[in-house]
């Protein structure tokens, strides 16, 4: 079966997730994004880049700002058609789209794949998050601080510590992570918000915080969305925060330079304690700045001419 992310010759015409993408691309999305970080960015061929994205999204204008430095034109989509309600409104959009990039953030798990599989010839997709799918971008930009700070990743133990289950980050990061090396991937988390795929994934889930965190390299903490997993799944914020609540006390467990890296904001006295909460402005600033590398990278990359 064709990967939908790569043409018959293997290239990279789609960035829909980070499952089954080859290391080499995974490589050379990282490779071209230290290369904007290092001041000598590669060229893309000027084309249009539709941005479909809530009104009130951030990465909207990030992703405007990127497509504007590389001399790219952004085109912002009627949130209308966008709309997750809309029925086959998405396929019909993209299948009239004239060649370029569609940044498209969707509410529905799978919606960028279906946008590649009714994109008009020359449309490239960069998913920008699906429901609870994929969300490459911050994925890869967390697996590059750990190399920056790392350097190796084939000797980590990596630790994410909260809702996996609903966490589309997480899951890129997983296939990431794996398809780079790294040996010993853990979750700490409750039962009810563990997917049932984890063996499949090459993950293993802790029973405790303490075990997943013993001797951890590198501890991502995920942020929690109360609202959709109050009641059965979750029964309290405190509830959560007493037995998996990130603090100083429970980072002892982990290897003495082990590196914390938020997985998307955090709320202090829930996924992280007041302490830890005050010492993560350093690493998602540079977070946010690897970020937007790769923006740039992902961009240019699907963007650029066919090599």
């Amino acid at each position: 079966m064709l990967n939908p992310q790569l043409d018959r010759r293997g290239e990279l015409i789609h960035l829909l997730t980070t499952e089954g993408l080859p290391r080499r691309h995974v490589e050379r999305l990282l490779d071209t994004a230290r290369a904007w970080a290092a001041g000598e960015p590669p060229l893309a061929t000027p084309r249009p880049v539709f941005l479909s994205l809530p009104d009130d999204d951030p990465d909207r204008d990030a992703y405007a700002q990127a497509a504007t430095r590389l001399s790219l034109l952004p085109v912002v989509l009627d949130a209308q058609e966008a709309d997750p309600q809309a029925g086959d409104a998405l396929a019909q959009t993209v299948s009239r789209l004239e060649p370029g990039v569609l940044v498209l953030r969707h509410a529905a798990s799978g919606a960028a794949h279906c946008a590649a599989a009714h994109a008009a010839p020359g449309l490239r997709v960069l998913n920008a998050g699906d429901g609870v799918h994929a969300d490459p971008v911050p994925a890869l930009a967390r697996v590059q601080a750990m190399l920056d700070i790392k350097q190796d990743l084939t000797h980590l133990a990596v630790t994410l510590v909260g809702d996996i289950r609903h966490s589309r980050v997480a899951r890129s990061l997983i296939h990431a992570m794996t398809t780079l090396g790294v040996p010993d991937v853990r979750v700490a988390a409750p039962r009810t918000l563990l997917p049932e795929s984890l063996p499949q994934l090459g993950v293993r889930a802790c029973a405790t915080l303490q075990e997943g965190l013993q001797d951890a390299d590198v501890i991502i903490v995920l942020p929690l969305n109360m609202e959709a997993i109050s009641g059965a799944l979750l029964p309290s914020a405190r509830e959560y925060a007493q037995a998996y609540g990130v603090t100083l006390a429970t980072l002892a467990a982990a290897k003495p330079d082990a590196l914390l890296l938020p997985g998307g904001p955090l709320t202090p006295g829930v996924e992280v304690d007041g302490d830890v909460a005050a010492s993560l402005p350093p690493i998602e600033a540079q977070l946010a700045g690897i970020e937007q590398h790769l923006r740039l990278a992902a961009l240019s990359v699907l963007a650029g001419d066919p090599p």
